[in-house]
């Protein structure tokens, strides 16, 4: 027990509410909150051939999670095993090491989803949203890999997840579905094999679509001239009409739900549509240009319990999977990939996934008077501060402490991972450094003679 103080405001203090630093007791209680044994993981991927410095399964997913949720580079991740004692091992064999862990972080993260896929639901449905975001390597201008997520409203956590490359495309085929799901997605997952998928499994549909990725018919089978129905829409009110697909599982109804967008929502969405065409280099089609203008949803819900006007605020519901990811990449910095090759790529962004997840498992321990707060409409908890006042509480329990003394008494032996290697090109401020302290000598002459050599062959813009 603490003693108490009455010279200062820092001691410690009996029934003090300030939180005590992370030790490696938060370590373990982060390990206990994965519902797998990371060991005997560990063992089964093969993520531990060998176990020279890196001995546990635990050793190795702390070192992910330093590079991955801390952000750091290797030479820091390798700095901090050895300030700590876990072990001494270059950059090129932590290097190594983070790249055999892909199977074994894939196998812990799968572990997490499931249990989130089992909770039960908060209501008679389960209301989940379907999205992908793309990430791209450092100086690549295009899509490098994609992360497709299914968030479950009601639990408010993430119950699907697949990482793919580029290729990797949006289908609801990636997002299993059971009896009393409902996918919310946009009009990239609205064709013919993923809903059919889903409605073969049990689950329910609200669908964004236009007028080309979706063939509808209408009860008699004949093709439906979606355009001419669009047309009669009313100015002010929503409209709804029965249509059914025809997939690989069979065929299903459908409701087809439409709404006029304001003029200056049309003309935004048509802004949209032709600059997406100038970039992929053609001309905007132009049933598309005249369907921009509606909000055109399909669902299986049915009607005499969901009425138009509650499918379509359904829909609108989709906008938190966006705000979701805008969290991950601001807080969890998921989009500032450093990796460059694919293996070590993958391992940070399993990593941060991960640390999302374990976010998400530590957060459901939160007394209850807190949980209250997700309940409440007039005074809700702040999803962007709530994900951003637990990701602190994981990485401080990722890293531990680190006392000041501790790491300038460690200063002396971390040389080969705070100096730079041999470099063709001399640091400027290295050299900068060595002329002041020896200006006059012979060997100053020399070093600004190659510093100007150098400088001279990078030009400067004007």
């Amino acid at each position: 027990m603490a003693t108490p103080c009455a010279s200062c405001q820092s001691c410690p203090h009996p029934g003090d509410p300030r939180p005590a630093p992370a030790t490696d007791a938060d370590w373990a209680e982060l390990l206990a909150a994965l519902p797998v044994d990371v060991e005997s993981t560990a063992r089964a991927s093969q993520a531990l051939r060998r176990r020279r410095q890196v001995r546990s399964g635990a050793d190795l997913l702390r070192l992910v999670l330093l590079y991955s949720l801390w952000d750091w580079p290797l030479r820091l991740v390798a700095a901090w095993a050895t300030i700590t004692g876990w072990a001494e091992l270059s950059d090129v064999a932590l290097l190594q090491r983070l790249r055999g862990a892909q199977h074994y972080l894939g196998v812990l993260v799968a572990a997490c989803l499931l249990t989130s896929r089992t909770l039960q639901p908060t209501g008679p449905v389960r209301l989940r949203l379907v999205d992908a975001t793309v990430i791209s390597r450092p100086g690549s201008r295009g899509t490098d890999w994609r992360l497709h997520v299914s968030f479950d409203v009601g639990q408010w956590a993430i119950d699907g997840l697949e990482l793919t490359d580029a290729h990797g495309g949006e289908t609801l085929v990636r997002h299993a579905a059971q009896p009393g799901d409902i996918l919310v997605g946009d009009r990239g997952y609205a064709h013919r094999r993923g809903v059919g998928c889903v409605l073969a499994q049990g689950g329910a549909l609200v669908l964004r679509c236009n007028v080309t990725n979706l063939p509808l018919q209408d009860a008699g089978g004949a093709p439906l001239d979606l355009l001419a129905w669009l047309r009669q829409v009313p100015e002010d009110a929503p409209a709804e009409r029965p249509v059914q697909i025809v997939t690989l599982e069979g065929t299903f109804p459908l409701r087809l739900l439409a709404t006029r967008l304001s003029p200056q929502a049309a003309d935004a969405a048509r802004r949209r549509l032709r600059r997406q065409a100038k970039k992929k280099g053609h001309t905007p089609d132009r049933r598309s240009l005249e369907a921009a203008g509606f909000l055109l949803l399909v669902s299986t819900l049915d009607p005499t319990t969901w009425s138009t006007e509650q499918v379509l605020g359904l829909y609108r519901i989709r906008w938190q999977v966006e705000l979701l990811f805008k969290r991950l990449k601001g807080l969890l910095h998921l989009d500032q990939l450093r990796a460059r090759g694919a293996a070590l790529a993958q391992v940070y962004l399993l990593g941060t996934v991960l640390g999302a997840l374990l976010v998400e498992r530590v957060s459901r321990g939160a007394p209850s008077a807190a949980l209250v707060w997700f309940a409440t409409v007039e005074r809700p908890v702040s999803p962007w501060r709530w994900l951003a006042w637990w990701h602190e509480a994981v990485r401080q329990a990722v890293r531990g402490v680190l006392a000041l003394a501790t790491m300038q008494a460690a200063l002396p032996k971390l040389g080969r991972y705070l100096c730079d290697g041999p470099r063709r090109r001399l640091q400027q401020g290295a050299v900068a450094r060595h002329l002041l302290r020896g200006l006059g000598a012979p060997s100053s002459s020399a070093l600004c003679r190659t510093l100007h050599t150098q400088h001279a062959s990078y030009p400067m813009a004007a």
